[in-house]
């Protein structure tokens, strides 16, 4: 796999891509030799050099963690396109992962700029439950991943 078609899975696109599906993905199908029962995995990275194996996605004990999620680096807009670029895509693994925004427990964000705080803020109200809004931190990072990106999300939500 290129480092594109890798870029393709971080934006969530990785539906569309010719992944093979992983036992983990379907614990019931799982063998004794995979992961710890208990333990399902959503969207792994692949084994490309440089590129961190993680899965964007775990759910176990009831608790679903999904990874720091970013805009896709190709589509980068202002802060609030970010976020509603990434908030979609949250909305589409806590769904993998058998639950929604509504029970998310934490959230952490980091910011490239702290000048961006309120924008960020009207994209993550327009998303969040308001009658479920998780613990949140936000952070200043100065710089993340891929010049131009300005906000990164990472969640728990119950199940």
């Amino acid at each position: 796999m290129e480092r594109r078609e890798f870029i393709a899975v971080v934006s969530g696109a990785a539906a569309t891509l010719p992944f093979p599906a992983l036992a983990a993905d379907h614990p019931k199908e799982s063998s004794q030799e995979g992961p710890p029962a208990g333990i399902e995995r959503y969207e792994p990275t692949p084994a490309i050099p440089g590129v961190p194996l993680i899965s964007f996605a775990v759910a176990h004990g009831g608790i679903a963690y999904i990874s720091g999620i970013t805009a896709n680096p190709e589509k980068l807009g202002d802060v609030k396109d970010q976020t509603r670029q990434i908030t979609a895509r949250i909305d589409a693994l806590l769904a993998k992962a058998g639950t929604d925004k509504s029970k998310l427990l934490t959230a952490q964000v980091w910011l490239t700029d702290m000048r961006h705080f309120a924008d960020h803020n009207d994209a993550w109200n327009e998303w969040v439950d308001p009658k479920n809004n998780p613990a949140r931190a936000c952070l200043l990072s100065p710089q993340l991943w891929r010049p131009g990106m300005l906000v990164e999300i990472m969640v728990t939500a119950a199940k």
